[in-house]
């Protein structure tokens, strides 16, 4: 008769053989998916430094170029950055290019959807603290090709159009009415004029 005991273990071990062997084949599969992510994470890192610098600029930038801050906490409203956007000119890309976010980004912070990180609120402050000419600079440096450059007030072009609308109406109410219902009321309109 056969030895129990021998048995016994010559199955456990034939049993343990073979769940090492399933372990074995999940471990391979889970290396080479390992090894698929590193290389895409190389790939992507290689795009990225590929990429110009103007697509996502540092915020260190705009804070150096930003006088010393005095020590306060920066503040933060969605008003406060319409306003600033409208005073400069500027639009959302614009401004998402200076801060190293993207137009969506600016587009819900200026909706109050969401909030700014503390490093942004403080590349923000030190913009609001440049001058005109330092911020337009800088969109000059950042993206001067991807970025038209900052739309200026155009109150001539406006004044212009308004003249020459102002003229033509002139024009028409000067010149005799030819045809139509317009000339036969002009002309009833007349006899009657010189008879009073």
């Amino acid at each position: 008769m056969p030895d129990f005991k021998q048995t016994f273990q010559d199955e456990v071990r034939r049993l343990a053989r073979k769940e090492l062997k399933a372990f074995e084949a999940k471990i391979n599969e889970q290396k080479k998916t390992i090894s698929a992510l590193t290389k895409r994470v190389n790939d992507l890192e290689k795009k990225q430094a590929v990429a110009p610098a103007a697509v996502k600029p540092a915020a260190e930038t705009v804070q150096a170029a930003a006088p010393a801050a005095d020590g306060r906490k920066a503040r933060f409203s969605p008003k406060s950055l319409v306003k600033f956007r409208k005073k400069y000119s500027l639009s959302q890309k614009a401004l998402a290019v200076l801060l190293g976010v993207t137009p969506f980004t600016v587009s819900h912070w200026e909706i109050g959807k969401n909030r700014p990180r503390t490093n942004q609120i403080e590349a923000f402050s030190a913009l609001a603290k440049l001058g005109k000419r330092k911020v337009l600079a800088l969109v000059a440096e950042k993206a001067p090709t991807e970025l038209p450059a900052p739309k200026k007030a155009a109150p001539k072009k406006a004044a212009k159009s308004v003249k020459k609308e102002v003229k033509k109406a002139e024009k028409k109410a000067a010149a005799p009415a030819k045809r139509g219902r317009k000339a036969k009321a002009a002309k009833a309109a007349a006899p009657a004029e010189k008879k009073a």
